[in-house]
């Protein structure tokens, strides 16, 4: 015949009478040792809680949006001359340049050029933050540079540049930087870009200023220095 839960239950209870588990001091004793089990569980329980967390706050909190979605990169900011964003992007000056001994000639052995023009040059580019080791000269005359410039071919252009009032009308001129038998030269910049016009004139200025334009004068023209030239 199948005992049912009942008469179970009593069977425990008696052994468990006979062998003494239920006399006070053995109760008392199991109760501790329930509350030391129940509290060392808390306490691994409560470990291994913060462990979690731990590991949540080791990553970036989730943001909105698919884990696919790209980022387009930021466009530089605009100088406000588009010559000036050109040369930025090129990492380099290209100039239109006619040879005028002691402004702008040749170096022996080198395609690069040396004279009073290319130390000016030289201090401009440094100001637009490029290398002007790496400026690409376009040797041109007559009014293939006005062309150069009016097309964007060329940033800037110089080597005994006269300011002319047919040249005003066509491109822009910062200067005059330099005069020479009664002529006024400047450097000739793109049309409409009276940003590059401003930044040019600045360098000019400082040049005047801080006597480097004395000591290339000198260097490249020789002596008697005369005073700068009136900016205009």
């Amino acid at each position: 015949m199948t005992r049912g839960p009942l008469s179970r239950s009593r069977s425990i209870l008696y052994v468990m009478r006979r062998r003494g588990w239920l006399r006070p001091r053995r109760i008392g004793c199991l109760l501790i040792l329930l509350v030391i089990v129940g509290i060392a569980a808390l306490w691994l329980l409560g470990r291994a809680v913060d462990g979690v967390t731990d590991r949540f706050r080791d990553h970036p909190a989730p943001v909105a949006g698919s884990p696919f979605d790209t980022v387009a990169p930021a466009r530089p900011a605009s100088s406000g001359s588009p010559a000036i964003d050109r040369i930025t992007r090129r990492g380099k000056l290209i100039v239109a340049v006619q040879e005028r001994r002691g402004l702008a000639q040749r170096s022996p052995g080198s395609g690069g050029y040396t004279g009073f023009d290319i130390a000016m040059l030289d201090l401009i580019a440094r100001d637009l933050g490029v290398d002007p080791a790496r400026t690409s000269f376009k040797p041109l005359t007559g009014g293939s540079r006005e062309a150069a410039l009016g097309r964007g071919e060329a940033d800037l252009a110089l080597g005994g540049y006269a300011i002319t009032a047919a040249r005003s009308a066509e491109v822009g001129i910062a200067g005059p930087y330099l005069v020479l038998g009664g002529t006024e030269y400047g450097i000739g910049l793109p049309p409409g870009d009276p940003v590059l016009r401003e930044r040019v004139t600045a360098v000019l200025r400082r040049a005047f200023d801080d006597g480097t334009w004395a000591r290339r004068y000198a260097e490249d023209l020789g002596a008697p220095v005369p005073n700068p030239p009136v900016l205009r």
